[in-house]
């Protein structure tokens, strides 16, 4: 009796877990439920491709990469002329303290008959030589004439740059290996004026010394041809190589460069950011701008006018590419002053000598009563 009541409670415990397990054995078998799932799943792909896909934001890669190492190794050699006055020692102290990476050299005295080099004589031979023995491959040369009443401004690069681009061999190639310009260039003469200095002018720029600048060019540097090549040669002369040891790894200031009236004005300003003190001031200020904070641009100095007088193929000589047919020669400048002063005096000594001749002229008559009462 125990073990047929014993079979009898194990058989009841079997039965719901066979009525449990009979439908999912019928659904397994039968295609019914199967195909209602994949019509879900269906449904559901359909609804996602209705709905709008978010479009996948550009990737901006930088066009220059960098390793981060000093590779532009070019150098400025920056000198004058002997006979420059206080003015034009200032300010070349100025260029100096603004460009790290320029070689300073003592003032240069070149007779009329010295010869040397490919460039012929007088300063250019002279130049090219200096840059080749301190390794520079652009030239800043600031020349003084009549005394220091003209400046002249010299911007190129030296026969020592195109020398050590044909030591590389990577030009070798290039029109049958022969270099077309040897003799370096190209060169820019510029008439210096109005010229103001650092300590002339006192402005309340300032910025860190050795820090890289950001050119700013007028957008008739992209318009006019000679204008292009003279932007490439700011670029070379005022524009601070990535890592430098002199330099510093901050950009507070701004070069700018403008061209008006047929001369290219340039000027030096500092990046100044100043924070909102208030938050009512911080509103009011991202409500015109769109940052709470303002940025400013304070004239720091130099400031001078270059007039491009002659662009040269070669090295302070050479082809000429350019002329400036609307210069005037500063010495002719001050003949026709010297001329119209001469007219001027003319012009007085004349009114002069009409005015004795009046008077010469002019005669009175005797009176026949001037005697009676004598």
């Amino acid at each position: 009796m125990a073990k047929s009541r014993k079979r009898q409670r194990d058989l009841e415990e079997q039965a719901p877990t066979e009525q449990v397990d009979s439908p999912n054995d019928e659904s397994e078998d039968d295609d019914g439920p199967v195909i209602e799932d994949d019509d879900a799943t269906s449904s559901e792909e359909e609804d996602e491709g209705d709905a709008p896909k978010p479009t996948p934001q550009p990737v901006i890669q930088s066009s220059i990469k960098s390793d981060g190492r000093y590779n532009n190794k070019q150098r400025l050699l920056l000198l004058s002329s002997r006979g420059v006055t206080a003015r034009y020692r200032h300010l070349l102290e100025d260029l100096r303290t603004m460009i790290p990476h320029s070689k300073k050299e003592s003032k240069l005295d070149v007779g009329k008959n010295y010869s040397g080099g490919i460039t012929g004589g007088g300063y250019g031979a002279a130049v090219n030589e200096i840059a080749e023995v301190r390794g520079c491959h652009t030239v800043l040369f600031l020349e003084c004439r009549k005394r220091g009443q003209d400046g002249y401004m010299w911007l190129g690069r030296t026969s020592h740059a195109n020398s050590s681009f044909e030591g590389n061999g990577e030009g070798a190639a290039t029109a049958g290996g022969k270099h077309l310009m040897i003799t370096g260039g190209p060169s820019v003469k510029f008439h210096i004026t109005n010229i103001h200095t650092m300590d002339e002018l006192k402005m309340t720029g300032n910025c860190m010394k050795g820090s890289r600048p950001v050119l700013s060019f007028d957008k008739s540097f992209d318009h006019i041809d000679h204008l292009k090549l003279i932007k490439h040669l700011f670029i070379d002369v005022f524009g601070t190589p990535r890592g430098h040891p002199k330099s510093k790894p901050f950009v507070d200031r701004v070069m700018a460069f403008y061209y008006a009236d047929g001369k290219i004005w340039v000027r030096n300003y500092q990046i100044l950011e100043e924070a909102a003190a208030t938050a009512k001031e911080a509103h009011s200020q991202k409500k015109m701008t769109g940052h709470s904070h303002s940025t400013s641009l304070i004239e720091i100095g130099p400031r001078f006018v270059l007039n491009p007088i002659r662009i040269f193929r070669g090295s302070f000589g050479g082809q000429t590419l350019y002329v400036n047919n609307e210069f005037v020669n500063p010495n002719v400048a001050r003949a026709m002053e010297k001329k119209t002063q001469g007219e001027k005096y003319v012009r007085r000594k004349g009114a002069q000598k009409k005015r004795k001749l009046k008077d010469e002229s002019i005669v009175v008559p005797l009176d026949p009563l001037a005697d009676v009462f004598k």
